[in-house]
């Protein structure tokens, strides 16, 4: 009963994140970005005009860098399997349909993520790897499961979740470097009964 709820709680997590990033993908901050470059759309190659072409009658009016950021997209689309780029196709196309207080809403969650340690943020990009992994019919099921949510509920799982994952990661953090070894041969199942009886003999 435990082991579901525990998997319950997380995907509900991964869900939250998922949709953070899954909407701003192609819109994060590139302060990388070169000013001096030339982005005229004259100066970009065939291929780039046709996977930008949406863009084409706004690219003048568009900063440096956003343009660098939609130029990074194009090369991420080119190795993309066909199902990735439906995905990211509708993407686009929930991001478009936003109004500009959700958008707001999307960005200041997007800001939040940036802050938190890199640890965490590494566990939640692992949850999106496994969530993506995942059929699209499951995929679609845990959305609506998710939509059906309350924001009270939500935060309560949330919660949850975020204090769980620290006490793993002290639990981790406390292994020796051949429990850790091995732990990381065992399947997920395997691990979680590993830690759950590591904890109960040091109670």
């Amino acid at each position: 009963m435990n082991k579901i709820f525990s998997n319950n709680i997380l995907i509900k997590l991964i869900l939250v994140f998922f949709c953070l990033f899954t909407s701003l993908e192609l819109l994060a901050d590139d302060t990388r970005a070169v000013q001096s470059d030339n982005l005229s759309w004259g100066a970009l190659s065939h291929e780039q005009r046709k996977i930008l072409r949406p863009f084409a009658v706004k690219w003048p009016e568009l900063s440096v860098k956003r343009k660098h950021l939609l130029l990074k997209g194009v090369r991420r689309w080119k190795t993309m399997t066909p199902e990735q780029r439906e995905n990211a196709r509708g993407r686009l196309k929930r991001w478009q349909n936003m109004d500009e207080a959700k958008r707001e809403h999307v960005r200041k969650r997007y800001e939040r993520f940036k802050a938190l340690p890199e640890d965490e943020r590494k566990i939640i990009r692992q949850k999106m790897r496994w969530f993506r992994s995942l059929p699209k019919d499951k995929r679609r099921a845990l959305r609506n499961r998710w939509e059906k949510m309350t924001p009270l509920q939500r935060e309560h799982f949330k919660n949850k979740v975020i204090k769980r994952q620290k006490m793993r990661r002290e639990i981790l953090r406390r292994l020796s470097p051949s429990e850790k070894q091995k732990l990381r041969r065992m399947s997920r199942p395997d691990r979680i009964r590993y830690i759950r009886r590591w904890k109960a003999q040091r109670h």
